[in-house]
């Protein structure tokens, strides 16, 4: 996604569109998480000072004039998919607003038939295609699909396959991680280290880790700041949301749904009423803000002598103020 200050003509359509989704197109009162919600969608990704009041109702009749990009048109459509969720009962009523405002606006992609699965809870009919988005462009080091990415998460289930480990080259790929605690502290391949000594997690290579391309997660949640916590989980599923233009709904509808809505459709916990509107579309608005989409092909091994701080400034990061980080520092959602 991208940040994109919007037009008084246009923020006013898009406020109206989002009201539509909201309000099942003015057929129920929307809840004050949902308004705080597309207020913040407004601040932090359209750049309003002030955001305006939307009127429960229809979508608006010229919200495909006013937006005239294919861009802004695949944006704010992902937008308003978020908004179903914020409503942790999913009614398909709302979802259908959304898919009557992405036909208007020719948009068309799997994250909004996940939306539509996710409503019905018609879970496993996401999940072969859900894997398959997930192995060809989140795991991936490369950032593009790859055979390897496949074989590395059978692995993951059958590490006594004979000559696997060798033929996916683990052990040359836990000697370089364990190398990244030699270098100076501050640079991200030190906090790489830390990170996974900090929290326990067996680093990529070494039995019962994850595949490597799985561990730009755990990049991201260097990089942004947000702690592998529930709420730091769902706060860095937005910001890798606002980050990517390949797949933010697949990264962004299973968190808002189990960390929110508190339905279990995914590995992982499950939790309820985590959203806070306005932190929640900050780190997507975090995540916009960069320079570098870092699911097309960024490296670690690339950047790991860099200092951290230097990517961050280099990267156009967002950095959090003092009222922000102690909020977060509260909800145990921030590296400290």
């Amino acid at each position: 996604m991208k940040l994109v200050r919007l037009t008084r003509e246009q923020n006013a359509a898009v406020v109206q569109a989002m009201y539509a989704v909201i309000s099942a197109a003015g057929r129920v009162t929307p809840s004050q998480q949902e308004v705080e919600s597309v207020e913040a969608i407004q601040r932090h990704l359209f750049l309003q000072e002030t955001p305006i009041a939307g009127t429960p109702g229809p979508l608006p009749a010229n919200l495909a004039s006013v937006l005239a990009t294919s861009e802004l048109r695949l944006q704010v459509v992902r937008l308003m998919a978020m908004l179903p969720a914020v409503d942790k009962t999913l009614p398909i009523e709302k979802v259908e607003v959304v898919e009557a405002a992405a036909k208007q606006l020719g948009v068309a992609e799997f994250g909004l038939v996940m939306l539509r699965r996710i409503a019905l809870k018609q879970y496993g009919r996401i999940m072969p295609k859900l894997t398959k988005q997930f192995v060809n462009y989140y795991w991936p080091i490369s950032g593009q699909p790859e055979a390897r990415a496949w074989v590395s998460m059978w692995w993951s289930v059958m590490p006594w396959f004979p000559g696997l480990r060798r033929w996916l080259g683990l052990d040359d790929l836990l000697a370089r991680y364990r190398g990244l605690e030699k270098l100076p502290q501050g640079t991200l391949g030190h906090a790489v280290h830390r990170y996974y000594a900090d929290n326990g997690f067996p680093i990529p290579g070494s039995p019962k880790s994850i595949p490597e391309g799985w561990a730009r997660h755990e990049i991201y949640h260097i990089i942004s700041s947000y702690k592998p916590s529930l709420t730091g989980e769902l706060l860095l599923a937005g910001f890798i949301a606002g980050n990517t233009q390949e797949m933010p709904l697949e990264i962004a509808l299973p968190a808002l749904v189990q960390l929110h809505a508190g339905r279990k459709f995914v590995p992982g916990p499950v939790a309820e009423d985590l959203l806070r509107p306005d932190e929640y579309f900050r780190a997507v608005a975090r995540g916009a803000a960069m320079s570098i989409d870092l699911l097309r092909g960024w490296r670690l091994w690339e950047h790991a002598d860099k200092r951290l701080e230097d990517l961050r400034a280099r990267y156009g990061l967002p950095e959090f103020d003092e009222e922000e980080r102690r909020r977060l520092l509260e909800q145990d959602a921030v590296l400290a």
